[in-house]
């Protein structure tokens, strides 16, 4: 399902979260951590989770870890959830894998698409991340496609701030009224993008997600590829 708030027109770039935008379809980390823990362990209750998996983030941060690599990344952050809950540490390979799996399959899939918009648009990942969404998107074969990429720890700014959202635009040398900026969570990606003047889209994809305000919805999409519908006007070649 998608829906169109008001009219977009004159596009010249898009720019895209990366992880639950471009890696799952509106699928967050952390969603997707509680369920493949929940498979193996059904009793687990979110909140017990949550708790385990922020403190994991906030060690793994400490660790500056913005040298490893999507799996690496990946394997960090649940070898500290499953510790903080005392679960064996021998759940955390396949945990891994299976989660790397569907990213692995959700990016080439979105690489594949992007390439289809590179000679078009200018294309853009703005990123809640620990420093290394550059080296992902090089992991991912993304970097050739991409005019810019902003990481939250790399420029000192977070997402919803609008400021990390005009950087990329000043790279791209395009106005807010000219982009689109695609994300899965609402107070950080929507939120942030109409701060900054952007037009919004929110993959939801195939979840259920609370809107908590559904002025500041452009675009609402079930897969990234129903942007396509949006689409009127290519950058000049």
């Amino acid at each position: 399902m998608y829906s169109e708030r008001r009219s977009v027109t004159n596009i010249q770039a898009l720019i895209f979260d990366f992880g639950g935008t471009l890696d799952a379809n509106g699928i967050h980390w952390r969603d997707r951590f509680f369920r493949l823990i929940k498979g193996e362990f059904p009793d687990i209750d979110w909140d017990a989770f949550e708790k385990a998996d922020r403190n994991s983030i906030e060690q793994f941060i400490a660790k500056k870890p913005t040298h490893l690599s999507l799996r690496e990344s990946a394997r960090e952050i649940v070898n500290g959830i499953a510790h903080n809950l005392g679960f064996s540490q021998k759940i955390v390979n396949p945990l891994v894998s299976s989660f790397c799996r569907d990213a692995a399959s959700a990016l080439k899939q979105n690489r594949e698409w992007l390439i289809t918009l590179d000679d078009q648009f200018q294309l853009g990942v703005i990123s809640n991340n620990f420093g290394n969404t550059q080296g992902w998107c090089d992991e991912y074969g993304l970097s050739p496609l991409l005019d810019v990429v902003v990481d939250s720890t790399v420029v000192g700014i977070s997402k919803p701030d609008p400021r990390v959202f005009q950087i990329a635009l000043s790279e791209l040398k395009v106005s807010p009224e000219e982009t689109i900026y695609v994300g899965d969570t609402f107070l950080d990606d929507i939120v942030g993008a109409k701060q900054a003047g952007m037009f919004s889209a929110w993959l939801v994809g195939q979840e259920e997600k609370e809107c908590p305000d559904t002025s500041l919805i452009d675009l609402q999409l079930s897969q990234l590829r129903d942007l396509e519908k949006f689409l009127q006007t290519p950058k000049e070649s």
